[in-house]
């Protein structure tokens, strides 16, 4: 993981939000806010959008718990973390926007993994197979040329 943009958006947002989260849980925070921007970019999170962020959670929670969340139900703690956070961040994009996207795209110059997975995550949302609104596909070619995806 890069130093620079990252480690201070990394403390930044979780002194505001008064979140306990390692520097790589929060890393894939980071990496759910492009999906945010996206579902919201027609105005509203539609039911299948809202399930498949959920969908998102419960992997990276069950991919990234670790022992400090609580030893049997670490996993659905994180999970909980990561739909809590996914809420907060739709409601306050405007707060966030330009700094997890500042940050991420420094990020992911050293990140082929990283990339990977915003390009998988983005794609779920507006790729060549989801049959994204216009709105929705004109935010997901932003996203990428912004992140250099």
């Amino acid at each position: 993981m890069s130093a620079g943009k990252i480690d201070s958006l990394y403390k930044e947002y979780t002194e505001a939000r008064f979140l306990e989260v390692n520097k790589e849980q929060f890393t894939y925070i980071a990496h759910l806010l492009p999906a945010c921007i996206l579902v919201m970019s027609d105005g509203q999170l539609d039911s299948e959008e809202w399930m498949t962020l959920k969908r998102l959670s419960k992997i990276l929670g069950d991919e990234f718990a670790t022992e400090d969340l609580g030893t049997d139900e670490k996993e659905e703690n994180l999970m909980l973390i990561y739909k809590a956070e996914i809420r907060y961040l739709l409601k306050n994009r405007e707060m966030w926007e330009s700094k997890f996207l500042e940050a991420l795209k420094e990020h992911l110059q050293t990140s082929p993994s990283s990339k990977e997975f915003l390009n998988e995550t983005l794609d779920l949302f507006a790729g060549p197979d989801a049959d994204p609104d216009p709105q929705e596909k004109d935010t997901y070619d932003v996203l990428k040329r912004q992140l250099g995806l």
